[in-house]
């Protein structure tokens, strides 16, 4: 069994896969606190890697996100989610 973990540059888990050794597997996708937000079962390992989000996709992001913040705290959040630096 393996397990591939994803991180945020400040280090939090945002998703994690477990290969079972048969071609299966489970993806674990997590917030930015640490809870489970989506389990998936995975057939015909390896998985390709997602693209990465465009430029657009990550303003979008960001907005959304700063639309809702209500802290200093989660505006950086939301800029380390959009890939920019906190």
């Amino acid at each position: 069994m393996r397990i591939d973990e994803t991180f945020t540059h400040d280090g939090k888990l945002i998703e994690a896969v477990e290969h079972h050794g048969d071609g299966t597997g489970t993806r674990t996708v997590y917030d930015s606190d640490g809870n489970v937000t989506s389990t998936e079962q995975l057939a015909g390992l390896p998985i390709p890697v997602p693209p990465e989000p465009t430029a657009e996709e990550r303003l979008a992001t960001l907005l959304a996100a700063l639309t809702d913040a209500q802290s200093l705290e989660e505006i950086r959040d939301a800029a380390a989610a959009a890939g920019g630096t906190p």
